[in-house]
């Protein structure tokens, strides 16, 4: 084969790469749409059974054999839902506002669904990850990274009765998830942010 020959077929087929990868593999501000629309679309379901590919795929503003070929499987949905949740997470405080605003901020946001629906959802969500090695593992390192976060935020506060950041940040973790389901089913039950409320003054 001639040199001319060789360096030909290379160029085809680092083109054929090229274009089957910008088939297979989207662009990230594509894909983050593409969570983006089916995460919404999953928090907006009424039925607390599984959901399908056929389900959601509209909301995608993708056929169901349209987003396999974007993902893989439905497993492959739910993995790249858990690392779009886990990159959403912070990995220090921002800084902006006193650390025990920031703190409150996040509490509001991450542990006070609107109604017992979307908790009974959260929890139907849960399973599919306690029953996945994977899908347990991104969990896990979710998890952490909030957990890490809330004991960088509590050791800005200086908090005089808080002698172990990481350790109450575990505990207010807990707290807080008891306390989501707790407020679920009983209204007048504590609030996630009154449990926070509670604990930063016995800390301080």
């Amino acid at each position: 084969m001639s040199d001319w020959a060789r360096t030909s077929r290379g160029c085809a087929l680092l083109v054929n790469h090229d274009l089957l990868t910008s088939v297979v593999r989207p662009r990230r501000d594509e894909q983050q749409v593409l969570l983006e629309r089916i995460a919404a679309a999953l928090q907006e379901r009424q039925s607390l059974g599984p959901w399908t590919l056929a389900e959601i795929a509209p909301a995608a503003g993708l056929s169901p054999a349209g987003l396999l070929k974007r993902f893989g499987s439905r497993h492959g949905i739910l993995v790249a839902l858990s690392r779009r949740w886990i990159d959403s997470i912070p990995g220090s405080p921002e800084g902006q506002v006193a650390p025990g605003s920031e703190l409150r901020r996040w509490v509001e946001r991450r542990f006070s669904p609107e109604g017992p629906e979307r908790v009974a959802q959260g929890l139907v969500n849960l399973l599919d990850d306690l029953m996945d090695d994977q899908l347990r593992g991104l969990l896990a390192e979710g998890w952490a990274k909030e957990i890490r976060y809330m004991s960088a935020l509590l050791g800005r506060a200086r908090l005089p009765g808080l002698s172990d950041p990481s350790r109450g940040a575990c505990l207010l973790f807990d707290a807080l998830n008891g306390a989501m389901l707790r407020h679920a089913t009983e209204p007048a039950a504590p609030s996630p942010t009154r449990t926070l409320d509670d604990l930063m003054e016995v800390w301080t």
